[in-house]
């Protein structure tokens, strides 16, 4: 008997903890925003030290988020949002530079999950 609630918990830890991870949005939206962050990185944005969720460059996906920070850095584009998840993080993977992946964070969240992989050049 113990033997039996012992494997029931361990399996729904198992599947408690290796559960998809989500952000309440479509794969769809994921993309737009991983696109948005990665135009981001290319832009004039780039040059600027304080970046406004006002100023028109930024998308309009992003935007819609209602950013409170906005950081570009080099390989990384960071927004912070109110709400969860509080992070959307796009960075490249390191050693593959043309594979891009999206990450959530922030309270509910296990550090910085994937959410999203794309590639681009």
């Amino acid at each position: 008997m113990l033997c039996a609630v012992s494997a029931l918990a361990f399996g729904g830890a198992c599947v408690w903890h290796f559960r998809p991870v989500s952000d309440g949005r479509t794969r769809e939206e994921r993309q737009r925003i991983a696109h948005a962050l990665f135009a981001m990185l290319h832009s004039s944005l780039t040059n600027e030290v304080e970046i406004k969720a006002d100023n028109p460059a930024v998308p309009e996906i992003i935007r819609a988020m209602h950013p409170v920070d906005i950081e570009l850095m080099g390989r990384d584009a960071v927004i912070i949002c109110p709400g969860k998840p509080a992070e959307y993080h796009l960075a490249s993977r390191p050693g593959e530079p043309k594979t891009w992946i999206l990450y959530v964070a922030g309270p509910g969240y296990f550090g910085h999950q994937e959410i999203l992989r794309m590639k681009k050049n």
